[in-house]
C-alpha cells in the first residue's frame, strides 16, 4: 500500500516537488504537478486517450487548440480529447492532477 497527501492532510505530503508519477499502469498515468504564478506550459498534445486535468489549488488559464481557453481554479476539471493540443498559463500557484 501506498499513502501520501496531496493537500497537506495526515499522511505524508509529497511537498513542493514539480511532478510526481503517483500511477503508472498499463499505459496511463495520474501525475501530481505544481506550478508557480506566471509558469506556463506550451502547446502539446498527447495520443493514446483522452487527458483529464483537475486542479486542487491555484488559478491557470488551459487554451485547447489555441482558441478556446477556459479559466480554471480549485474544485474544476478539464477534459481533452485524444491528441488535442493544448496549453496552460498559471495565474496563482497550482497543484493538479493529471490523468493521461
Amino acid at each position: 500500500m501506498q499513502a501520501g497527501s496531496l493537500l497537506d492532510g495526515r499522511h505524508k505530503s509529497l511537498g513542493p516537488q514539480k511532478g510526481h508519477v503517483l500511477l503508472n499502469k498499463d499505459g496511463q498515468r495520474i501525475i501530481y504537478k505544481t506550478l508557480e504564478a506566471g509558469e506556463s506550459m506550451p502547446t502539446h498534445h498527447h495520443d493514446g486517450g483522452d487527458v483529464l486535468v483537475i486542479v486542487l489549488a491555484g488559478e491557470l488559464a488551459i487554451t485547447q487548440e489555441n482558441d478556446k481557453t477556459v479559466e480554471v481554479q480549485a474544485g474544476d476539471y478539464v477534459i481533452f480529447p485524444q491528441g488535442a493540443p493544448h496549453s496552460l498559463v498559471c495565474h496563482k500557484a497550482a497543484r493538479i492532477v493529471i490523468y493521461r
